[in-house]
């Protein structure tokens, strides 16, 4: 469900039923950060995000909301793989961030979080397959492989958390679900976002607000803090 309709939902329910079952919203509704079911709707960590609709109809901004474009267009992603390789070329010693950061994140910590490494394509290629993702949701026809971020046993394939080896950490990004959760279940809550595009992390946050953005170099005290 859309995060227009999430919060417009949870507003609803704070409100009795009439006698034909329908809550009684008063007129003019405002989307009120104070307002603790709005608070509870948002993403987790979000909430500075949302800060400009602040005051405004709620129904309208929770309109804005669903209708907000999701996704990077094809010329967006070319400013972007600019933003990240001015020298038009990319690195040949990018993308080691992960191997060294997320490798230090304690394995008890670190088995508890489902994940998936965006890995085996090219550099351009893992922003454009990480922009699909986010946009269109996992595909349930497709094999979608996960592991836990951390572990000490070897990899295998469908083991559940904790129980096969660590997910791949050799791409540009790490797919992340919730704490204890599956990301078939939970969603994408967390990407580790490798050296090779740290210059572009603000964009991708913007564009994705509802997931958090972090650095591979600030991953063992991101995770240890969930």
């Amino acid at each position: 469900m859309k995060i227009g309709s999430v919060i417009f939902n949870a507003v609803k329910k704070s409100y009795p039923l009439g006698a034909d079952g329908v809550s009684k919203l008063p007129k003019n509704l405002k989307f009120d950060l104070k307002n603790p079911y709005i608070l509870e709707a948002l993403p987790e960590g979000d909430i500075a995000k949302f800060s400009k609709y602040d005051g405004g109809d709620l129904k309208e901004v929770c309109n804005i909301l669903d209708k907000a474009k999701k996704g990077f267009d094809n010329g967006e992603l070319k400013a972007l793989y600019k933003k990240a390789f001015p020298n038009g070329k990319v690195p040949t010693d990018c993308n080691l961030d992960a191997y060294v950061y997320v490798a230090m994140l304690p394995e008890n910590i670190g088995s508890k979080f489902d994940a998936h490494g965006i890995a085996k394509i090219s550099v351009p290629d893992h922003l454009a397959q990480l922009n699909k993702l986010l946009t269109d949701g996992i595909n349930p026809a497709r094999p979608f492989h996960t592991a836990p971020l951390v572990a000490s046993a070897p990899r295998g394939v469908g083991a559940g958390i904790g129980t096969s080896g660590s997910a791949y950490r050799d791409g540009s990004f790490i797919l992340v679900g919730d704490k204890g959760k599956l990301i078939e279940d939970s969603g994408i809550k967390h990407v580790i976002v490798n050296d090779a595009y740290y210059n572009i992390i603000s964009d991708l946050q913007r564009k994705f607000p509802d997931v958090n953005f972090v650095r591979a170099d600030n991953a063992v005290e991101y995770f240890s803090k969930l």
